[in-house]
């Protein structure tokens, strides 16, 4: 039986992910044929945003809460005073749809309108699927309407950013009081 030496780790696999990210930057800096390459790949990576994918996404994040979370934010807080556990639920799950409209707002940016347009449908059939919620919930406590309150605020950010509400949003999401306004 033939004996086998272990094989070294690479350098490169042993860095941390800002160090891979310096090592990969120059890279790309010294090699304009490799920039291309990447940056079209980062294109396609950006312009691919299925609404089903998201709305799952949406829907996970805010079943995912947890209520040890809100105990720790809810009461008395230093510095900050009383928090009503509402309150603190409220702000759990604006955190928790935080990096969804900041991804709406980044391909916005890049002119990427039909990918936030994605975004956007996927957001708000995730919130809709999320209306009815379950007492003893997160969600719950931040209220009964808070998926329509999060809803009026996506449709906001996507005005801001100068998109247009997809059309399949009232398909998606029929009887809606926040796609209505």
């Amino acid at each position: 039986m033939a004996h086998r030496t272990p094989r070294t780790p690479s350098p490169f696999d042993r860095l941390d992910a800002i160090e891979r990210a310096g090592v990969l930057s120059a890279r790309l800096d010294e090699q304009h044929r490799l920039r291309a390459d990447v940056e079209h790949l980062a294109v396609q990576c950006l312009e691919d945003a299925p609404p089903e994918g998201v709305a799952d996404e949406v829907e996970w994040a805010l079943d995912d809460l947890e209520l040890d979370d809100l105990a720790g934010r809810a009461g008395r807080r230093p510095g900050r005073g009383y928090v009503h556990v509402n309150e603190a639920a409220f702000e759990l799950v604006e955190e928790a749809m935080q990096p969804f409209v900041d991804d709406l707002r980044r391909r916005a940016a890049l002119g990427m309108a039909e990918a936030a347009a994605g975004i956007t449908l996927g957001m708000l059939t995730g919130l809709y699927r999320c209306r009815d919620v379950e007492d003893g919930t997160v969600l719950g406590y931040a209220g009964p309407d808070t998926a329509g309150e999060l809803a009026s605020w996506v449709i906001d950010e996507a005005a801001r950013a100068g998109l247009e509400l997809p059309a399949e949003a009232t398909d998606a999401c029929p009887d809606w009081a926040p796609l209505r306004s």
